[in-house]
């Protein structure tokens, strides 16, 4: 991992270019994809001794959508917030603590649309660490880290078919990690940020 600095990241980001839309396209038609509410995650970086980590969170079982499922900071786009980046930052402060202004934002790889009808853009940004978590015990049941170089690892990860809308349908799956089980939307989310950082892994 020594050719990943916040400056190859960003540069990295910059040159790719993620659009799922294509992948869902058995599923939805382009009048379905445009009814979508604006969302937006944030892939938190963090880097803890030597090695670049991913931060995630396990969702609330309280929730209504996507209960206990392990994501991303992130969520839907209200109506006071002047763009998706800052949805994606007041998402994440308020699910975890960390504050929008303690966040160096990398880039973004683009927007993913998601079965509960979302279009999602994914944000990257990273965060100092250690950091004093805040979580949010309506939302979130807990947060920890994954290292990238065991998300490279494609022994790690491999593919499951649902069937949706009558059709089966491939999911990614990752093995669990610390008891933690990374799959289905936030899954496809990780593997556009491994793709992007692929030239400088």
């Amino acid at each position: 991992m020594t050719l990943l600095t916040p400056q190859s990241i960003k540069k990295a980001i910059e040159v790719y270019e993620y659009d799922n839309r294509s992948h869902y396209a058995v599923l939805y038609s382009s009048t379905d994809l445009k009814r979508f509410r604006p969302a937006a995650i944030l892939i938190p970086l963090i880097k803890y001794e030597e090695d670049w980590h991913v931060l995630l969170t396990q969702r609330s079982n309280a929730l209504d959508e996507h209960r206990g499922q392990v994501a991303f900071p992130g969520g839907a786009m209200e109506a006071l917030d002047e763009n998706l980046e800052w949805t994606a930052l007041r998402e994440m402060h308020e699910e975890i603590g960390v504050k929008p202004e303690e966040v160096q934002i990398l880039g973004q790889l683009g927007d993913m649309p998601i079965i509960t009808n979302y279009m999602v853009r994914m944000f990257v940004g990273q965060i100092p660490w250690p950091y004093p978590l805040e979580i949010s015990q309506d939302e979130v049941e807990s947060a920890f880290i994954i290292p990238i170089k065991w998300l490279t690892d494609e022994r790690h990860r491999t593919i499951k078919y649902h069937s949706i809308a009558g059709r089966e349908f491939p999911v990614i799956y990752f093995e669990p990690f610390d008891d933690h089980q990374l799959w289905g939307a936030s899954a496809e989310m990780t593997l556009a940020l491994l793709s992007a950082l692929q030239p400088v892994l």
